[in-house]
């Protein structure tokens, strides 16, 4: 094991790995996630958490160039509408790294191609971003991303997707986030916490709860926790009693639990409950369960973005966006094609 993961990380996702295993066989992954999950945790132990932005990652949200050509052309299309050269002048300072030639790269086309989109989304982006995310954030160097500098910053694709949909969660204002008050948010899913990273950063009063199964969980904790060495967090440990846990759950701004020890968290207690691109890879009793949770935490909003017809047929099911089981009394608020993912929805609904 090399490149920043060691016996001590390989313990904690191991940990992990026990505690959901222990658990009900409902919140076990689902034939799809635990093929994949045996993938990443290779690519982790082979490349380390170092490179895990250019190998793990390139299975969670960040599209390569036939995932930006098949879908995400309106971003070239909104872009033409106000057309600013300097996305030319945008550099990609290392679109190749090839230790054992298992870690993603771009040859120089496909190089050229990607960092002009990334610097097209972000301009189409600083358009109408009232909390001034995009001239204020920058991608962090670790995980070793696919890094573009535009107007002298660094950004990234999952910078961009991450400040979009902070925008579809709270509002166009910024809403919440921009009032700066008290806010539970939960996460199911949440890949390495890229969505995290920038909700956190943009609001001092988010507390952030991110419910995964490992190696995500171990990734999102280490992430954060890194990006972020200065807030109390809580970290993953094996509880089963919330009344043991939550002096501590409470007072942390960043929490990582198990999704069976979520269903152990209080009734009501989350006020934005969000799932990105992950419902659709789990059984139909899976997600059904899901929903039952977040009915059950969530005293808000739920913000969910899925494609817009799924077929997984690992697990033999096809979601379409209609098939979701929402719970008859949540409001929509939007239901909607997604703007940037043409192949994707997104919805938005007041729990109440």
């Amino acid at each position: 094991m090399s490149r920043g993961f060691g016996p001590d990380e390989d313990a904690v996702l191991s940990a992990m790995t026990k505690a959901l295993a222990a658990g009900p066989e409902i919140y076990r992954p689902s034939k799809f996630w635990a093929g994949l999950n045996s993938v990443h945790v290779r690519q982790l132990q082979q490349q380390g958490f170092d490179n895990f932005k250019r190998t793990v990652n390139t299975k969670y949200f960040n599209w390569r160039i036939l995932g930006i050509v098949r879908h995400q052309l309106g971003v070239v299309a909104a872009w033409l509408r106000r057309p600013d050269l300097a996305v030319f002048r945008a550099r990609f300072p290392s679109p190749s790294y090839r230790p054992g030639g298992t870690v993603a790269s771009f040859n120089p086309p496909s190089a050229w191609i990607y960092k002009t989109f990334v610097a097209m989304y972000a301009d189409v982006l600083a358009r109408h971003d009232p909390l001034g995310l995009v001239s204020r954030l920058e991608e962090p160097a670790v995980g070793n991303p696919f890094a573009v500098v535009h107007r002298g910053r660094v950004i990234s694709q999952d910078l961009c997707n991450s400040i979009q949909e902070l925008y579809s969660v709270f509002g166009p204002d910024g809403g919440a986030i921009a009032s700066g008050r008290n806010l539970e948010v939960a996460e199911l899913g949440a890949g390495y916490g890229r969505l995290a990273y920038v909700v956190v950063s943009a609001s001092p009063g988010v507390r952030y709860t991110i419910i995964d199964i490992p190696p995500a969980l171990y990734l999102s904790q280490r992430y954060l926790t890194t990006v972020f060495p200065g807030v109390a967090t809580f970290r993953f440990r094996a509880w089963t009693d919330y009344a043991d846990v939550s002096e501590e759950f409470e007072r942390a701004r960043i929490r990582f639990v198990l999704p069976h020890q979520a269903a152990l968290l209080p009734e009501r207690s989350v006020d934005y409950f969000v799932n990105i691109s992950q419902l659709h890879e789990m059984s139909r009793p899976q997600v059904e369960r899901y929903f039952a949770l977040m009915d059950r935490i969530c005293r808000g909003r739920v913000y969910t973005k899925q494609w817009l017809v799924s077929r997984t047929p690992v697990n033999d099911v096809v979601f379409r966006d209609r098939d979701y089981p929402v719970p008859g009394r949540w409001r929509t608020l939007y239901h909607r094609r997604h703007p940037i993912q043409s192949m994707f929805f997104e919805a938005l609904y007041e729990v109440g």
